[in-house]
């Protein structure tokens, strides 16, 4: 997708958009990420043009923007008044926004929504001090997607379950210029999603449990660091360039066969049946380290109405009809937030089943209006692990200090 703020549509949606601009005596901009798949893209313009048409004089105008450029963008926006009305956003970004007085309370709203409906974890990051600040739309338990001829060519049959049986797998299926797992070493937004999986994995945490200090420094996290800078440097089962790899380059190397595994949601599904057809790949949980439980990231998105929009009571009335299980069932590239909608047949596939069962070991990202600036610090500490100038334990020391004066 584009890079700036541009109302990218497809191309049957901007038609019929276009000859609604005229008469429009209400437009509703929606800030949404780059679309996943034409599928996705299909599914939502459609959704929104069937809103248009059951709502004469009423226009909703789409600001697309990539994923790792959304928060930024929409923090710059939001501050400068030139801002959208609602938001479809990432979760690790809702209590920074609220902290900021940029998101409209929405807990009157949901008294006229069946809130029953929803899985309970994702109101977790929606909730500050009892009140509701964003509606979950779906929930986004985290795997590795691996490729099946791979496996298969290095004689490997079962996907490991633990962290020790992941490093054995990857020996095995590392040579002749494959990789087995591609890691992300770039410090930039898709970095802290793929790590928080190995720190959720040994049990680590960004926060006390009081979210008052840092926990970086623990034992759980300094394995994790180990771990992570192990996959590189100690048993090289990772593409030499993860230093400098992003989402995308790690995603490249997947569909193009050069790496066997990589850490990806739900919603990359559509996009490697798009742009590599004839890949043959499945899904694995996250192995669990040692000794423990199995414990993965579970992102969720939400639609937030913006406190500066000028059209609050139109777009309320927009997002209840997104919220519909017939609607959050097509436009989700993953589970839906409502049960209702998860239970519809779309869902009741074998395709979907692995996603199913790993949601419940699933946990949200930290919850804190600290995300960012603690993702930051958390990727750096990576970066220093991952091209070997601290160690696991200095690099982690240095972060939680820097945590722990962030928090001051």
């Amino acid at each position: 997708m584009r890079g700036t703020w541009t109302t990218l549509l497809g191309a049957g949606a901007l038609g019929a958009l276009m000859a609604t601009a005229a008469w429009a005596d209400t437009t509703i901009k929606i800030a949404y990420p780059g679309w996943d798949s034409a599928e996705q893209e299909k599914e939502v313009t459609s959704i929104f043009q069937a809103y248009e048409k059951a709502n004469p004089g009423t226009k909703i105008e789409i600001i697309s923007i990539p994923f790792p450029q959304m928060k930024q963008k929409l923090i710059v926006s939001l501050r400068s008044g030139d801002a959208p009305d609602v938001g479809y956003i990432d979760g690790r970004w809702l209590q920074e926004m609220q902290a900021a007085g940029f998101l409209s309370d929405l807990t009157a709203f949901m008294k006229t929504q069946p809130m029953d409906d929803w899985h309970e974890l994702p109101w977790k990051t929606a909730t500050v001090d009892g009140k509701i600040y964003a509606i979950p739309d779906r929930i986004d338990p985290w795997m590795i997607y691996y490729n099946t001829d791979m496996f298969k060519k290095a004689g490997v049959e079962k996907f490991p379950a633990t962290m020790s049986e992941f490093v054995e797998v990857s020996k095995k299926l590392t040579g002749g210029g494959q990789y087995a797992y591609g890691l992300i070493g770039a410090n930039d937004a898709t970095l802290i999603g793929r790590f928080l999986n190995f720190l959720y994995a040994f049990g680590g945490n960004f926060l006390t449990p009081d979210g008052k200090q840092g926990a970086l420094n623990t034992p759980e996290a300094v394995a994790a660091f180990q771990y992570y800078g192990d996959l590189l440097n100690k048993h090289k089962v990772a593409q030499p360039s993860a230093l400098a790899n992003s989402h995308n380059d790690v995603r490249q190397l997947f569909m193009t066969g050069q790496v066997a595994m990589m850490i990806d949601g739900p919603w990359a599904r559509g996009t490697l049946k798009q742009m590599a057809p004839n890949l043959n790949w499945h899904v694995g949980q996250i192995p669990a380290a040692d000794g423990k439980k199995p414990r993965f990231t579970m992102s969720s998105w939400y639609y937030a109405l913006f406190s500066p929009s000028k059209v609050k009571p139109e777009v309320e009335k927009f997002i209840a009809y997104l919220l519909k299980p017939e609607n959050m069932a097509r436009s989700v590239v993953t589970i839906p937030a409502r049960k209702s909608a998860a239970a519809m047949p779309r869902f009741q596939t074998a395709d979907w089943k692995p996603w199913i069962e790993a949601a419940p070991y699933g946990d949200p990202l930290p919850i804190t209006d600290k995300f960012s600036q603690i993702a930051d610090i958390v990727g750096n500490a990576v970066q220093q692990v991952l091209s070997q100038r601290m160690t696991a334990q200095q690099a982690a020391d240095d972060a939680n200090k820097q945590v722990n004066a962030l928090l001051k």
